[in-house]
């Protein structure tokens, strides 16, 4: 399992703006994990299900920035 950190470093390298990314990825993670099950992004491990799928939305968002 990686870390939210990780899920954040792969993300801002696709060309997203660190702290704008960072704020989606915690309002998402507070709906999937639940707001009081939370830890500090680097101590917080993802399920690969979970990164994959947010990892994949940020993904599809650069495929439609370039066509």
């Amino acid at each position: 399992m990686k870390t939210a950190l990780d899920l954040l470093k792969e993300v801002t390298n696709l060309g997203f703006d660190q702290h704008k990314t960072l704020v989606r990825i915690d309002k998402i993670l507070d709906k999937m994990l639940g707001i009081e099950s939370r830890k500090p992004l680097l101590d917080e491990r993802l399920p690969d299900d979970i990164y994959v799928n947010i990892l994949g939305i940020f993904t599809e968002e650069t495929k439609d920035r370039r066509i």
